[in-house]
């Protein structure tokens, strides 16, 4: 690891791993801070956070990289990381670039706070914002499938029902709730040892 640290206060600290990947981050004296990752496969990733702590980041997949990972059947992992919060005004955005060619492909965006209810929403060009119902949370932070690029907001959904705080099912009731799947009786009540519908059966399907 090398670290600088400049007259006006500016550090950076450069990260070289054995497989050749880099990771240099530059913070500000103001707190805002710049992190621009470069992957061995190619792919490169950058995060910025302002003074304020709002997060945008943007990540460039290589073909080598989406090749890979669909020959191990699994997503491409983003060199980015994000934090999932409760806000969607002040979630974390992350644009997203894949290669035309690579058609529909899952990516996984390395994220904190991930909980059963985080989920990826798309931000449409018009500014408008929809909830990626397949977009999974796990181990890492969030897969999702994209084709061609997205651009997306990582946001902690979860639904705070009073009668699911101990329940056994919570993880599965917040997963199913935050991405509309299945609604509670009110917003504040989910009523889970209730019989499910036939419509709510349908919707699960």
């Amino acid at each position: 690891m090398e670290t600088t640290t400049k007259p006006d206060g500016t550090k950076g600290e450069t990260i070289t791993a054995k497989d050749g990947s880099t990771s240099k981050t530059t913070t500000n004296p103001n707190g805002s801070s710049v992190t621009e990752n470069k992957a061995a496969d190619g792919s490169t990733g950058t995060v910025k956070t302002d003074k304020h702590g709002q997060t945008t980041a943007e990540t460039q997949l290589s073909g080598k990289a989406i090749e890979d990972a669909k020959k191990n059947g699994e997503p491409v992992k983003a060199p980015v990381e994000v934090e999932a919060t409760r806000n969607s005004n002040t979630a974390s955005v992350v644009n997203i670039e894949v290669p035309k060619s690579a058609g529909e492909t899952k990516v996984e965006i390395p994220g904190t706070n991930v909980k059963p209810g985080t989920v990826a929403v798309l931000v449409h060009p018009d500014g408008t914002e929809e909830i990626i119902k397949n977009s999974v949370p796990t181990e890492d932070g969030i897969r999702l499938t994209v084709n061609g690029g997205a651009t997306v907001k990582i946001v902690d959904n979860s639904k705070d029902f009073i009668d699911t705080r101990a329940h056994w099912a919570k993880d599965a009731i917040d997963f199913v709730s935050a991405r509309g799947l299945v609604n509670g009786i009110s917003n504040t009540i989910y009523a889970p040892n209730n019989s499910t519908t036939r419509a709510q059966l349908w919707t699960i399907l």
